[in-house]
């Protein structure tokens, strides 16, 4: 593991607060507001993504940057795909 692996999973650990809640990360907060959907729904997809990204990837440092980019390119095309 990398440097930057442990620093990332030190960074996952400090996104359960102290009373066992979870504390969103900025960038899903902000997707959940941008397309008007529920932070946990955003999480959800992110999870599901990540998952299928780690699988494949050799290099994992820049692995949050393209998950983000993959999740809002879906919500893109999920709100395409209602407005027709």
């Amino acid at each position: 593991m990398s440097i930057a692996g442990s620093k990332r999973d030190a960074m996952d650990e400090r996104h359960q607060s102290e009373a066992g809640r979870i504390v969103r990360d900025p960038a899903i907060e902000s997707l959940g507001r941008s397309f008007d959907i529920e932070a946990e729904e955003v999480q959800s997809l992110y999870e599901s993504i990540l998952t299928e990204m780690k699988r494949e990837a050799i290099i994992t440092d820049f692995l949050p940057i393209f998950v983000a980019r993959r999740v809002k390119d879906r919500l893109l095309l999920r709100r395409t795909s209602t407005m027709t």
